[in-house]
């Protein structure tokens, strides 16, 4: 891996190390954030990734999505308990449905084409429980905002576990693709000690002032 990559990752593991309570040891995030998005500003897909909007694949070969018609991929780059860090890339027309990032924070940086992402900041969750699977439905308010359309000339977007948490990705004009960061992993089967699994919503009305989003189960 490029030496950019590997300082990513070193960055990534720093900031968002924890204590056994689940609170972060560096407690200044605002500064090891502004680092990494620095440090992600500075990668070249081509070069640190082998990636370009011809080539269609990185030279990381573990993909969740193997078929090369498959309209999304994701290859991962390196996890730990800590952090997941992958790319995805979107074909042209692609989308990822509006889901969830229950207690986590997120780092998405464009490596090329144009995203559109529509985020939402949950209002209330669910009650906390330890069941690997949800049999019903679910409600949650949110704070909807507007679509963001972001290539890789922009910044990182963020999302923590209060704000931006929910969102959806779709292409504009073309295929795309995107370096993500998750701290920590999703972990559905609680291996680590507490289940984080990703959950699927449709946005379905409006109350008091909120969108209203639908768990799909």
């Amino acid at each position: 891996m490029g030496s950019r990559i590997e300082n990513v990752i070193r960055t990534a593991v720093h900031a968002f190390a924890t204590k056994p309570n689940g609170s972060l040891v560096n407690t200044n995030i605002n500064h090891n954030l502004n680092v990494l998005r620095q440090l992600l500003s500075e990668i070249c897909p081509a070069e640190d990734l082998g990636l370009s909007r011809n080539s269609g694949q990185p030279r990381f070969s573990l993909s969740l999505f193997p078929s090369r018609t498959a309209p999304v991929s994701y290859m991962e780059i390196f996890e730990n308990q800590t952090v997941s860090i992958g790319v995805f890339i979107l074909k042209d027309g692609a989308s990822i449905p509006l889901h969830d990032h229950v207690g986590m924070h997120g780092v998405l940086k464009v490596l090329y084409g144009t995203l559109n992402v529509q985020s939402y900041s949950p209002v209330d969750l669910p009650a906390q429980t330890n069941s690997h699977s949800m049999q019903q439905s679910w409600y949650i308010k949110a704070r909807r905002f507007p679509v963001s359309c972001i290539s890789e000339k922009d910044s990182p977007a963020m999302l923590s576990p209060s704000d931006h948490n929910l969102h959806t990705i779709g292409t504009v004009g073309g295929s795309a693709s995107f370096l993500d960061i998750l701290a920590p992993p999703y972990d559905p089967d609680g291996t680590c000690g507490k289940i984080r699994d990703c959950y699927y919503y449709a946005d379905v009305g409006e109350e008091e002032g909120h969108v209203i989003l639908k768990s799909d189960c």
